[in-house]
């Protein structure tokens, strides 16, 4: 066997591994970025549906990390009753202990103050996934995390949760805590929940600490069927709008392929001389 066969196969094995892990990535389950649409980006998956008992939220135009993208602006008040925002019937779509959920979003008013971001117990409970009073990424009651939220300025969120009762919450594609708990599994409540609503943005309307709820911008909504790995995550923050879990990164693709042609080159060189 020569030397250019043996670069030719050691690339070819360097491949399968790379398009291999490629392949075990995860992949979003629904997607929706909000192009005048609550309709999923992926055919026969389930819609968003509108929370706007003030018929004041719409579509409008807006720059997210530098492009201009088209947004839904959720518009409503602190009152239970009149907030704004959106759910999402995940029955048949994802594991109840054991996904993911990724957003990009711009909240707009009452800084310094519990704002909720996502809800699994069809608003009647007030634990759940906020931004806190000190303006950064909390799973209530539970534990809050480092990183800082600024009103006005989009972020990318993701809030992982596994079976093992370990939830992970990413601001801009950095761990803000990790906790031991199932408050964020979405089978939790079905009592109240039977149809494993997730709730974006809308805060309990039973219980104590209502009134938790800001306006804001929504540009992508993503979940995944499992539980997004940490480089996963970060490499969803770096360009949300442009790849995927699935996707392999630009430096591991020209990686291989630097590989491949110097290996490939070399080996060449030396069966001329020989």
């Amino acid at each position: 066997m020569t030397r250019f066969h043996n670069a030719a196969v050691a690339c070819a094995l360097f491949g399968a591994m790379l398009c291999a892990k490629t392949t075990l990535a995860q992949t979003p389950a629904a997607s929706y970025l909000f192009n005048n649409t609550f309709a999923a980006v992926e055919a026969g998956k389930p819609a968003l549906a509108q929370i706007d008992p003030q018929a004041l939220s719409q579509f409008e135009s807006d720059t997210v990390f530098g492009q201009g993208r088209t947004v839904y602006h959720f518009n409503g008040s602190t009152v239970p009753a009149n907030q704004a925002g959106l759910t999402l019937n995940t029955t048949g779509l994802l594991t109840p202990n054991n996904y993911s959920a990724e957003i990009v979003v711009e909240l707009l008013d009452r800084p310094n103050s519990y704002r909720r971001l996502l809800d699994v117990q069809n608003r009647q409970s007030d634990a759940g996934f906020y931004v806190n009073p000190g303006n950064n990424l909390e799973l209530f009651p539970t534990s809050g995390g480092s990183g800082s939220f600024s009103n006005s300025v989009y972020h990318h969120i993701v809030v992982t949760d596994a079976s093992s009762n370990t939830v992970n919450a990413y601001l801009d594609g950095s761990l803000a805590f990790t906790a031991s708990t199932s408050i964020m599994h979405l089978n939790s409540d079905l009592a109240n929940n039977p149809n494993a609503l997730l709730g974006y943005f809308l805060d309990n309307t039973a219980g104590g600490g209502q009134g938790e709820y800001s306006t804001g911008k929504i540009a992508l909504a993503r979940v995944y069927d499992g539980v997004l790995t940490a480089p996963q995550v970060s490499a969803l923050a770096r360009n949300p709008f442009g790849t995927s879990a699935a996707t392999p990164e630009p430096g591991n693709i020209s990686l291989l392929v630097g590989m491949c042609l110097s290996g490939g080159m070399f080996a060449v060189r030396r069966h001329r001389r020989k």
